[in-house]
């Protein structure tokens, strides 16, 4: 299976978006910033059976994300609206 991720320039893009979405809700009040596990565990299994799943490095092909990481925050999306 093909492990390229998006260009470097396109995954800082997807970080600076994640970024101000998470200041953008704990300034709103919003300080639950992480999803509770059984979130995480079904956002993990969602990641684990996708097409763009890329199990050696366990990162998402399409926004270049570490998955283990990315599932466990609330302003966190899939890039292709799985989760």
């Amino acid at each position: 299976m093909n492990e390229e991720f998006p260009s470097v320039s396109k995954q800082f893009d997807n970080l600076s978006k994640f970024v101000f979405e998470m200041a953008s809700d704990v300034v709103s009040g919003d300080f639950n910033v992480f999803v509770d596990k059984e979130s995480q565990e079904n956002r993990k299994k969602l990641c684990e059976s996708c097409e763009f799943f890329a199990a050696k490095q366990r990162r998402c092909r399409k926004c270049g994300c570490w998955i283990d990481n990315k599932i466990q925050f609330s302003a966190s999306t899939c890039p292709i609206d799985k989760w």
